[in-house]
């Protein structure tokens, strides 16, 4: 073959190559790919794998994708055909057990009239068109679940929201949850007035848990507790009487598991006045909210006098000091990181930041006979605060964190119980009530003998802090036609859902609400914060003291003095000598140099903490690709010296090879 075609006819060959590994590649490697995220975040999670693998019968999957209108939408084209290929994914992991289907809904046609009978959402592209993102699913009875369609603000949580949608439909008992509350986490903040308007909005954890299980509000009076519950949830109970206490008693000991979050100052349920809870409408008893006989039987206590501060773990808030905005650290609102959970419990174990808010220290009482395991501790930069001070007035961040003074103390805001217990009510069940209704009164009649000792160990998981199933503390909530989006921020939800799936026994869905990624701190930042904070923080408050001394001695300069003449013949105003207003003239320079001093320690405390960011955004924007690129010309150029010394080496080393023939 002639040299000059040998290069255009390697071009065609390599070309040819090319199109053909990538066309075998699309046909039969869609799936493969090298996950190099640190959490894994593109790999098909062994819980997933699990509920795929407990199919039984066959699921249709009917994905509806507009791929020729995704170019007309800003990202739907790249976030469809990841949602694709997860679905492809699911498809060949399920042992034939998942049918897909994709369908392309062209405008005005059958295809698009079935998506929207079936509840699909149509995105409106600017041609008038309907651009469709959405799966509905359906098992071979009667089971149907749909997702009307696939929003870029969940991309994170795509494989738990798919696998926790075939999970739906191939168990077809939910576990029962009863649920008893004094926070209307049925109908939302808005209390009866919004459900008069219409405008009901459950708590989300309440809406999620409804998604996935069969839950039932238990208000009123009851003496007994059905044994079709599976799990008790208990959250900031509010005035529970005798016969609901001895009903939990008697249903733990039977076997009954619990989870209760109670709280000595909650957030949520504290209202702005003394008069009206504008959460429910009725009259306000306290904000706090404990169980001290059923704690007690159990083996735990939570003083409801103090709240868990830590410096730490402290969230980071903006607050005015002297007229001017300061970013601070808030030691009473905490945001939990991964050192405070305990990773060997399959609740906490994935967890990765958690809020909460005046949170109470639950302990363990010296006489108990249950085993007590920690599940989320403060930092060892902690310390206890009267909560009664939380509950009077809002206190000023700056102020705590001025006051605060470490204990060397971990404190435990939840944990799990376990073990051979006896009842809080050794003497049998309380009297029934005087105006105990008909149906109380038969219930009561129809008690089941008493329970003096659990009939196996108990299984109770106890938190002190009711804040984090508020929304605004871990999850932002935006509507779309009609439908409730939720993008969490913290574990809040993860840390709730998986307590229940491991209460019920189902552990599959917990490790995929872990991947459910949180917020991710700084943390190197918040820590140079906080030193600089420490550093400053004396000085400032050495300048407060020194100003308002300063200010108490002017106050008293210009004070009138009772009987003394004025000029004009009246009296009760003291006469001002040149001394004494030399010294006011003093007085409020000095206040004067005093603030401007204050205001610089301020200043400077800003100003280190736009310095770091300023260097962390220069080793980001501009240090890291200078390094990276100075790194690739060192390489090119010692590739091309090994080059030339290898050519080099080549042409002396050729004519003793030939013999020295020319």
């Amino acid at each position: 073959m002639q040299r000059n075609l040998r290069a255009p006819i390697a071009l065609v060959l390599t070309a040819i190559l090319f199109l053909a590994i990538n066309v075998l590649s699309n046909a039969t490697l869609y799936s493969a790919r090298f996950d190099l995220t640190q959490d894994s975040l593109f790999t098909l999670s062994q819980g997933t794998r699990n509920v795929l693998a407990k199919l039984t019968e066959p699921v249709r999957l009917q994905f509806y994708y507009s791929e020729r209108l995704a170019k007309d939408v800003p990202g739907a084209q790249i976030y469809g055909q990841r949602v694709r290929d997860m679905l492809k994914e699911y498809e060949a992991n399920s042992h034939g057990n998942l049918l897909l289907e994709i369908i392309d809904p062209e405008p005005f046609s059958e295809a698009e009239e079935r998506a929207v009978a079936l509840g699909m959402q149509g995105l409106p592209t600017q041609q008038g068109e309907k651009f469709f993102l959405g799966l509905t699913a359906a098992n071979m009875v009667d089971g149907v679940e749909t997702v009307p369609f696939f929003t870029q603000d969940r991309e994170q949580f795509l494989e738990y929201d798919l696998t926790q949608l075939i999970s739906r439909l191939s168990d077809a008992r939910k576990p029962k949850i009863g649920v008893i509350s004094g926070l209307p986490l049925d109908i939302g903040k808005g209390g009866i007035e919004a459900v008069m308007r219409g405008e009901i909005k459950p708590f989300m954890l309440y809406q999620q848990m409804r998604d996935n299980f069969d839950v039932e509000m238990l208000t009123g009076q009851f003496a007994d507790l059905d044994d079709a519950i599976d799990v008790l949830m208990i959250v900031h109970p509010e005035k529970m009487d005798a016969l609901t206490r001895y009903a939990i008693d008697q249903f733990v000991l039977r076997g009954g598991r619990v989870i209760a979050f109670t709280d000595p100052v909650s957030e949520v349920a504290k209202p702005p006045s003394r008069s009206k809870n504008p959460l429910t409408s009725r009259e306000v008893v306290s904000p706090s909210s404990t169980m001290p006989e059923l704690y007690r039987a159990w083996g735990i206590e939570m003083d409801p006098n103090q709240v868990v501060a830590d410096r730490t773990f402290g969230q980071r808030v903006v607050v005015d000091n002297l007229g001017e905005q300061q970013e601070t650290t808030y030691v009473a609102w905490l945001g939990l990181r991964e050192d405070a959970f305990d990773h060997n419990d399959p609740v906490t174990g994935e967890l990765r930041y958690i809020t909460m808010a005046m949170a109470g220290n639950l302990k363990k009482l010296p006489d108990a006979t249950t085993l007590f395991t920690p599940l989320i501790t403060s930092s060892g930069d902690a310390a206890l605060i009267d909560a009664s001070m939380m509950l009077r007035r809002a206190p000023n961040p700056i102020d705590l964190l001025r006051a605060f003074t470490p204990s060397g103390e971990r404190y435990v805001m939840a944990a799990r119980l376990s073990g051979d217990v006896s009842s809080a009510f050794p003497n049998g069940p309380p009297q029934l009530p005087k105006d105990a209704g008909p149906e109380l009164t038969e219930s009561y009649k129809a008690l089941r003998p008493h329970l003096k000792t659990s009939q196996k160990p108990i299984n109770v998981i106890a938190v002190a802090d009711t804040d984090l199933w508020d929304d605004n503390w871990w999850v932002e909530v935006s509507e779309y036609r009609g439908q409730r989006i939720a993008v969490p921020t913290a574990d809040n939800g993860n840390l709730v859902m998986a307590a229940i799936d491991n209460m019920t026994g189902s552990g599959d869905l917990i490790s995929l609400r872990s991947r459910s990624k949180s917020t991710r701190p700084f943390l190197v930042v918040q820590e140079l914060m906080r030193a600089a904070e420490s550093r400053y923080l004396e000085e400032e408050q050495r300048l407060k003291t020194e100003l308002q001394a300063s200010e108490r001695r002017l106050a008293e300069m210009e004070r009138p003095v009772a009987g003394v003449p004025k000029p004009d013949g009246g009296a009760g105003e003291a006469l001002v000598t040149p001394e004494q207003e030399a010294e006011i003239a003093r007085a409020r320079a000095q206040i004067s140099q005093t603030r401007n001093a204050l205001r610089n320690v301020q200043h400077s405390l800003r100003s280190d903490v736009e310095s770091l960011q300023d260097r962390l955004r220069f080793i980001n924007i501009a240090l890291t690709p200078f390094l990276v690129g100075v790194a690739a010309i060192l390489l090119a150029q010692w590739r091309n010296h090994r080059r030339k010394t290898r050519s080099a080496h080549w042409r002396k080393m050729k004519p003793a090879q030939t013999g020295g023939v020319s």
